[in-house]
């Protein structure tokens, strides 16, 4: 790949001149810090069943390997790119943010995907931690020197928080919070967890706050690991048995839980941009080298009107999502997106992409599959690994039929 490209789809997916040369210098540093890392590990990157134990946790020796990536990815500044200048971050804007986890992502779902934090790192939850605990809790996570967590789904709750059934009920100067939760990423390995509760049940979502709660914590405890289909080994239950946690450690007032809550999820929506669009140029770039080598009927594959037409709307798909997500994320930047009073079109924004980003990408993900036949299915081909991950994506952070619904609720306010 010429050095400064965008990448092997060229001008007609372009990465802004003021982002490009930090687009190459990502390219360079995976190249000279990552790739190395990778290939002491290929023999159990091409099927994940090889990454796991009996439990389906993540082996000692991958999760080391990830760790080594984002220690490296944090010394280099790669873990504080979008944390505000005035807490020590690199104060990027979100719309270009997307071009620099777009090209990790144009390498699959290996380990380079370490290099930008994801859920577990950063997040602008952590903006409004008291000042005594940002270096402590901010600093570290982008140093790359830790990992977090957000445990807001519980058994019996999943898109509506104010039912959560956890509890945070007030003893002395502090809190003692009770509950299960499911389904938490990161909970394995996280140093600690921001945990969503109810401080008075019943109270709806005037009772609502977030705990920051440290894994050493007493009562803390990892239950069984969900074997989910995408069997990332980093994904289990998390059980709070009367943890106390002082009062220093919520994040923000009593009644701003959902409001917090809803700002750690539509931050996870809008990175939804870069991960799929280069998810998306991946599965579109495999399939044109294989069509363009694999011969049927007397000529390249890609020369069959059937195939010609599945390349065509992968690339329409691609180009489709890609500009949706450019033209959601400059209208947020604009809407006060770290704000816990987020205005109505920066919501609606952010729920068109995600419902853009993961419809599409499943498409892709699939047709990709179809134009490479029976080597699409293998693991060796890295595609149904993502075919499972798109098929994910489509339920974390909001449903497919929640995100309609908030753009539905939104446009229903619109005075036209």
């Amino acid at each position: 790949m010429p050095e400064g490209s965008p990448g092997a789809l060229g001008l007609d997916l372009p990465v802004p001149e003021h982002i490009r040369p930090q687009v190459v210098r990502l390219r360079e540093f995976v190249e000279r810090e990552i790739r190395p890392i990778e290939e002491r590990h290929a023999s159990r990157l091409v099927d994940e069943r090889d990454q796991l134990d009996a439990s389906g946790k993540l082996i000692p020796e991958i999760q080391a390997a990830k760790e080594e990536i984002r220690r490296a990815a944090g010394a280099a500044g790669y873990h504080a790119l979008q944390v505000p200048a005035e807490l020590g971050g690199g104060g990027m804007r979100p719309s270009d943010l997307m071009y620099l986890q777009e090209e990790v992502y144009r390498d699959g779902l290996r380990l380079t995907k370490e290099v930008l934090p994801w859920t577990e790192g950063p997040s602008p939850l952590l903006y409004h931690l008291p000042p005594g605990l940002r270096e402590r809790y901010l600093g570290r996570l982008m140093r790359g020197e830790v990992s977090a967590c957000f445990a807001a789904t519980e058994p019996n709750v999943g898109s509506d928080l104010t039912a959560l059934e956890t509890t945070a009920k007030r003893d002395g100067d502090g809190w003692v919070l009770t509950g299960d939760k499911a389904f938490i990423t990161g909970a394995p390995f996280a140093q600690f967890a921001l945990v969503v509760a109810q401080t008075s049940l019943g109270s709806g979502r005037e009772g609502l706050a977030v705990f920051l709660v440290d894994a050493e914590t007493q009562g803390y405890r990892i239950g069984r690991m969900a074997t989910t289909m995408i069997e990332d080994g980093n994904t289990a239950e998390l059980h709070l048995d009367h943890c106390r946690v002082p009062d220093s450690h919520r994040i923000g007032e009593v009644g701003q839980g959902l409001a917090l809550a809803m700002l750690w999820i539509n931050w996870a929506r809008m990175r939804r941009g870069g991960m799929c669009s280069g998810l998306g140029q991946f599965c579109l770039e495999a399939s044109l080298r294989y069509s363009s080598r694999r011969r049927a009927f007397g000529g390249p594959l890609r020369d069959l009107p059937a195939v010609g037409a599945m390349l065509s709307q992968m690339y329409v798909d691609l180009y489709r999502m890609r500009s949706t997500s450019i033209h959601c994320l400059e209208q947020i930047e604009g809407l006060e997106y770290s704000s816990l009073a987020l205005p109505p079109a920066a919501i609606r924004a952010t729920s068109v992409m995600k419902l853009a980003n993961d419809e599409a990408l499943f498409k892709i993900a699939d047709t990709a599959i179809q134009v490479h036949g029976a080597r699409g299915l293998t693991k060796s081909a890295h595609l149904e690994k993502i075919f499972r991950v798109a098929r994910n994506l489509r339920i974390p952070a909001g449903t497919t039929e929640i995100q309609g619904l908030t753009i539905a609720r939104t446009l229903r306010a619109l005075e036209i």
